[in-house]
């Protein structure tokens, strides 16, 4: 049996998409998948660094810096998130199927099928990020959308703020995607599985939050 990818339609009707990538022999369909989602990846995070995501670091060179070096400087860092971005994009399709292969005893393709809706659903909540930014000022990790604006309330330390700013709803639902489309596909036990999924998202969120709370100063010595 042939399993065309279709990761909207995955994210859509899960139950009949899982079935079918379950018994399938065959995987098409997803190197053009891939290339979309690249392209895609590219333009969003673009529009985020135009929108001024993440420009703190760069906007306190403004005294100290001529108009012509400023800019220069701004094209160097919408070059640079667009290239973080697809290093998490890589990364996104890459880590967690090894990890979950490991553990769950899963072929590594129809892992990564499930990656790629994974990234479509991070993309959508960068996306929801930029309104935040231009309309209410918020930065993505006091999202409405996040816990961080929740634990801003209760502590001043800013590797928290970002640990739960990187829990939001999309993230909750990323969890489940996992858990369902992983317990549909591996003969693991639900619980290991569940047990795994949270343990393995819970330390891409502190690592996340750790890269935030250095980001200033990786942004410093890469613009010195």
């Amino acid at each position: 049996m042939t399993y065309y990818t279709s990761s909207i339609k995955l994210l859509f009707h899960p139950r009949n998409q899982l079935v079918s990538l379950r018994k399938a022999e065959r995987l098409r369909g997803f190197w053009k998948t891939f290339f979309l989602l690249f392209f895609f990846t590219i333009l969003t995070y673009a529009a985020t660094a135009w929108a001024g995501l993440g420009t703190d670091p760069l906007s306190g060179e403004i005294s100290t810096l001529s108009r012509i070096d400023f800019e220069f400087q701004k094209v160097w860092f919408l070059f640079g998130r667009i290239a973080a971005g697809l290093s998490l994009f890589l990364g996104v399709l890459i880590l967690p199927p090894f990890i979950f292969w490991l553990l769950f005893d899963l072929p590594f393709k129809k892992i990564v099928n499930i990656q790629l809706s994974v990234w479509i659903l991070m993309l959508v909540e960068r996306l929801t990020w930029i309104p935040f930014m231009i309309y209410l000022g918020l930065d993505w990790y006091v999202s409405p959308l996040s816990f961080g604006i929740i634990a801003s309330y209760f502590t001043h330390l800013d590797w928290m703020i970002y640990f739960f700013g990187s829990l939001s709803l999309f993230q909750l639902f990323i969890v489940w995607f996992q858990v369902k489309s992983i317990t549909w596909l591996s003969p693991s036990r639900r619980w290991w599985i569940i047990a795994g999924v949270i343990l393995w998202n819970i330390i891409l969120w502190a690592g996340t939050a750790a890269l935030v709370y250095f980001d200033e100063t990786i942004v410093q010595l890469l613009l010195s």
